[in-house]
């Protein structure tokens, strides 16, 4: 019994062996940086569960492989898949069910945490930075150099450089840097980057990273029939920190300048044009030179784009910067100077530059007509006393009497006309104006019956006419205005 027991225990045991999910995750990680980790199962039939999130981080698929492995005369397939996050904080993996030969099976959790970035430290590579000074002042250059020795005789199929980042610095990579050499055993490749900072305070900065792609010699994985699994390390180099004090007010610029300024004519002809020219030299952050502007009235302006050459020699940024102004005024003009400021290190001062002014002569110009006003004589009014007679003075009096007196009496005329008119106005016409129907109005003009035929006429319309009242009241108004009743 004991025998057929151990038969088929040895028969079922390499099917129990064969089933499985094996989670191949780092235990910790770099923020900013991709998180890489792997699913490995094995069965003769394997669907793997959708994964789209972890812990709130979204999960990209990089591909998967596949083989085929032996086991008791059984073929199995092996799948590899790898995934990837990049988290900002501490997460689990959860446990994920696989379905592999028509069995559920869960994978493990794994909790993984944040490490900080250490200096690598190893026999085979090293990665440094090293920097040409770390007291500075704000736009003042200093160079990074990044060193990367790696030991020969290593087989690395590929080394990729993570590209620099520098917060608070202005960057670039110097042409020509690139130098390779072989030292103590090592290859060794140098690049030098020159930095300006941009704010004063303590500034950092990050260790930087290299990818060495190799060959495992020493694993064991069946990554593929013909050739050993790549294995990826990542080197990390040093941080560096800065001491940046800031410039002095209102002044941007720091080094050794030298300003130009200079035109190609100083006379010509009403309407053309003179070429004036701004040129600064020295070395000192060229990059942050703001741009000149040329403001004079009367004269039409092309400004044309300024032009920066920079060159990095001797442990300096040297540089050039040229600006041409195309003028074309319309009177005899006065170029004002430009001025320049920036902070002396080596003098420990601020210095201010300012370039010459140019007088223009143009030729032809229109003159302005200046008009002479001649002065207003003040005539001197002299009043002379007259004096009159006594007959004179009696004849002047009863002139102006009789005027007053003449005046009165056409106002008082005017006024009694005025009075009539109303008077009369108010005795009849006022009368039929205020007649509401024929039979009022017939009322009101029988007692002038007999003193007119064609107003008796109307009187007797009042009676027996088809006429409308107010056409016929207006006749008789008419008429009564006619004979002035």
């Amino acid at each position: 019994m004991k025998k057929l027991f151990f038969f088929f225990s040895f028969l079922l045991f390499p099917f129990f062996l064969q089933a499985s999910v094996i989670l191949k995750a780092p235990d910790s990680f770099v923020n900013g940086e991709s998180y890489i980790f792997e699913y490995e199962a094995v069965g003769s039939s394997v669907d793997f569960p959708k994964i789209k999130q972890i812990d709130g981080f979204t999960v990209e698929d990089l591909g998967s492989s596949r083989s085929l492995q032996i086991i008791n005369g059984n073929y199995d397939e092996k799948i590899l898949k790898r995934f990837r996050i990049v988290p900002n904080k501490s997460f689990t993996i959860p446990p994920f069910v696989f379905k592999i030969d028509g069995k559920e099976i869960k994978s493990e959790e794994k909790k993984v945490s944040e490490r900080k970035i250490q200096k690598t430290k190893s026999d085979n590579f090293d990665l440094t930075i090293t920097p040409s000074k770390k007291q500075l002042y704000v736009g003042e250059s200093l160079i990074v150099k990044l060193t990367f020795k790696y030991k020969r005789g290593l087989q690395i199929t590929n080394l990729g450089f993570e590209p620099p980042h520098f917060e608070n610095f202005w960057y670039k990579k110097i042409d020509n840097s690139n130098k390779r050499y072989e030292e103590n055993g090592y290859n060794v490749q140098e690049l030098d980057f020159l930095l300006f900072p941009q704010k004063s305070g303590v500034l950092h900065i990050k260790p930087l990273r290299v990818d060495v792609q190799m060959v495992d010699t020493n694993s064991s994985s069946n990554f593929t029939f013909f050739s050993s699994a790549p294995k990826l390390e990542k080197v990390y180099s040093n941080n560096l920190s800065f001491n940046v004090k800031a410039l002095p007010s209102d002044v941007t610029l720091i080094g050794d300048f030298v300003l130009n300024a200079s035109i190609d004519k100083d006379a010509i002809n009403l309407g053309e044009s003179i070429n004036y020219r701004l040129e600064i030299t020295g070395f000192g952050n060229f990059d942050d030179i703001e741009d000149f502007k040329l403001d004079i009235p009367n004269t039409t302006i092309y400004d044309n784009k300024a032009e920066v050459e920079t060159n990095f020699k001797d442990n300096k940024y040297e540089g050039k910067y040229s600006k041409v102004f195309s003028i074309v005024p319309n009177t005899s003009l006065e170029i004002p100077p430009f001025e320049l400021k920036f902070f002396n290190k080596e003098e420990n001062k601020v210095k201010v530059l300012k370039s010459k002014s140019f007088k223009i002569k143009v030729n032809g110009e229109k003159q302005k007509e200046v008009v002479l006003q001649k002065p207003i004589e003040k005539e001197e009014k002299v009043l002379m006393e007259k004096e009159f007679p006594l007959v004179e003075k009696i004849k002047y009096f009863l002139f102006g009497a009789l005027s007053v007196l003449l005046i009165f009496c056409l106002y008082i005329y005017v006024k009694l006309q005025k009075s009539k008119k109303k008077i009369k106005e108010t005795s009849l016409s006022k009368l039929i104006k205020s007649s509401k129907d024929k039979l009022d109005l017939m009322k009101i003009l029988i007692p002038y019956l007999k003193r007119d035929n064609e107003l008796d006429n109307l009187i007797f319309e009042c009676e027996k006419s088809n006429l409308e009242f107010k056409v016929l009241k207006k006749k008789i108004l008419e008429k009564i205005t006619q004979l002035n009743l």
